[in-house]
């Protein structure tokens, strides 16, 4: 009976180190978890060409420009964009114009009334000398014209005006501060609005020519500064009318707005002179064209994509895989588009990197 209980016992004891065992080892194996795998890019050699694109108008040639000679707010306009106009001719007039023309009819009953003091004095001394009076009287009144002569010029003086120029046209002149006329023969442009303020340093109307035609084109607002400062006036262009692109034309810019070019600081299109004469099968006025400069190109350089290249503390870096893990290169980058970054140093064709 003894050696019967003993074996059960060992049989039991037998059992429970086995399920012990069993549960240490299942206990022991790790929960496997996947490796993260980044994205690979492979340092390429090929061409970087930087673009900028320019949306525009054939328009007439801008010939001239038409400014006030003073300051003020235009109260008439009497021609529009599209408008054939003649040397000489009135464009618009400022609400000062009013004030302008009563001053100088004040102005002008002023120094008449100084021309009929000195012209009675002289009809008075004709008729004296018509008269055979004393020569004291004849002399008495020679003086009396003198002094109505001196009366008259220093009315004109006193009026800002020249006494050997001729008043009326000094009086119009003052007038026509207020009023901007045509410089030459053309067609408008672009011109100012009822209501607008004026100043001579802006251009009030531009001018052109509608026998010649140029496009003009306007850049991104967020890019213009960083996109006009990299053109320069005599830059060659490439242009495709927007409703025929298969059609390629050439061109040069022949204006860029101060500080870039001679244009006016104001005025921020790009003006262009087309190579290719206007037709049908071409371009006409009122097409609008893409513009293509080529702001800098180079070609057999080594790049990246914008994805593989990272910036921090003022250092531009890649990442590399190495026998000790992850590792940053520090590279020098130079021209960038949306697809490509040149790498100037730090890597070599064919090298691999991760992206960060």
């Amino acid at each position: 009976m003894k050696k019967i209980l003993f074996a059960c016992c060992l049989i039991f004891s037998l059992l429970l180190t086995a399920c012990g065992v069993g549960v240490s080892a299942a206990e022991a194996t790790p929960t496997p978890y996947p490796t993260p795998v980044r994205k690979a890019f492979t340092v390429q050699r090929g061409d970087i060409v930087v673009e900028a694109r320019l949306s525009g108008r054939v328009s007439p040639l801008a010939l001239t420009t038409a400014s006030f000679a003073m300051s003020g707010k235009v109260s008439d306009v009497y021609v529009q964009p599209g408008d054939t106009v003649i040397a000489g001719q009135l464009l618009a007039e400022l609400a000062e114009v009013q004030a302008l023309k009563s001053q100088a009819s004040k102005t002008a009953v002023e120094i008449r009334r100084a021309e009929i003091a000195l012209e009675i004095a002289e009809l008075t001394l004709q008729k004296y000398k018509a008269e055979s009076r004393p020569s004291y009287d004849v002399r008495g009144q020679e003086l009396q014209v003198e002094l109505a002569q001196m009366a008259y010029n220093d009315v004109l003086l006193g009026l800002g005006i020249d006494p050997d120029s001729n008043q009326e046209d000094t009086l119009e002149a003052q007038v026509a501060q207020a009023r901007v006329f045509a410089p030459a023969d053309g067609m408008i442009l672009s011109g100012v609005s009822v209501g607008r303020s004026v100043s001579p340093n802006n251009p009030a109307f531009v001018i052109g020519d509608g026998e010649q035609l140029e496009a003009v084109a306007q850049s991104d607002a967020n890019k213009l500064d960083s996109e006009i400062r990299e053109m320069f006036e005599g830059m060659a262009v490439q242009l495709a009318p927007d409703a025929n692109p298969a059609v390629l034309l050439t061109g040069k810019i022949r204006q860029l707005p101060s500080p870039y070019g001679t244009g006016p600081s104001d005025d921020r299109s790009v003006y262009i002179s087309l190579e290719q004469p206007a037709s049908a099968e071409t371009y006409q006025v009122g097409d609008k064209v893409t513009v293509t400069v080529i702001l800098a190109s180079k070609t057999g350089v080594l790049w990246l994509p914008p994805d593989a290249i990272r910036s921090a503390g003022g250092r531009t870096f890649v990442i590399i895989n190495s026998p000790e893990g992850p590792k940053r290169i520090e590279v020098e980058v130079g021209l960038k588009t949306l697809a490509m970054v040149e790498i100037r140093s730090g890597l070599a064709e064919g090298q691999m990197v991760v992206a960060p």
